[in-house]
């Protein structure tokens, strides 16, 4: 679904990514990990179209798309979180997932003005879809509530509902665990499980390796901008180069 070749982006005399290959297989839960500072999230950047990489390709479903803006990546179907909240703090849970549907409406602004019938026609139906999808996330008791008045691993979850309503082919979660204490994290790992079954990939960057190893099905490594290893969870555990690099010898514990 997802293929990087040669991937390099460079700020000024930094290189943060460094000729990185990476194939993410459709239907797949597809974990990137390494140490901070490894260009995990400058290459959520460059696939989510924030950043263009200075050199190489990046292609989705066998086209390139390295260097669109992100709401055209968005529309060819690829959605992200972030390592930070970024919610619409005034808004309420609803709204805020209404407003990832923003690329699959076609009411324009005089529409919405006058009111036609088209118009309510389709925000009827984006309210029905974004129902659905606060249920399937377990927020649907929240509906009405302003999204900053929820727990932290609510917000999490909205952010994920959010990026769920662009009808996405291919999920981009950004340390999803980040600050999650160990019962949302089981809770989270469960979601991610059922967002895969219903037939989206999931490419996930997280430190929380017992969640890494517990739900992906393949392994990418970076260290320093470069990718030093490649394969199922097992393997990536008994690798040499990764347990010093960023694991550690968990042998003993």
């Amino acid at each position: 679904m997802l293929k990087l070749e040669k991937v390099t982006i460079r700020f000024g005399g930094l290189t943060a990514v460094n000729e990185v290959d990476m194939e993410v297989p459709k239907g797949s839960i597809f974990g990137l990990i390494g140490p901070n500072g490894a260009g995990k999230t400058t290459l959520f950047n460059i696939i989510s179209g924030v950043y263009a990489p200075t050199s190489g390709r990046v292609l989705f479903e066998e086209k390139e798309i390295q260097g669109i803006p992100p709401y055209k990546v968005n529309k060819l179907g690829i959605a992200r979180t972030y390592q930070n909240i970024n919610l619409f703090k005034q808004m309420t849970v609803l709204e805020n997932v209404m407003v990832g549907c923003h690329t699959k409406t076609g009411a324009g602004l005089m529409s919405s003005i006058l009111r036609t019938r088209r118009q309510r026609a389709e925000e009827k139906s984006v309210r029905e879809k974004c129902l659905d999808i606060l249920h399937f996330m377990q927020l649907d008791s929240k509906i009405d509530f302003k999204s900053r008045n929820l727990s932290y691993g609510e917000q999490r979850r909205l952010e994920i509902a959010r990026a769920l309503a662009s009808e996405p082919k291919l999920l981009l979660l950004d340390e999803p665990a980040a600050g999650m204490n160990g019962r949302e994290k089981e809770e989270l790992s469960e979601t991610i499980r059922r967002i895969n079954e219903k037939g989206v990939t999931v490419l996930l960057v997280e430190h929380d390796m017992k969640l890494v190893m517990n739900v992906t099905h393949i392994i990418c490594v970076l260290n320093y901008g470069k990718k030093i290893a490649f394969g199922e969870p097992a393997d990536i555990q008994q690798n040499q180069e990764v347990i010093a690099a960023y694991l550690g010898d968990t042998r003993n514990d």
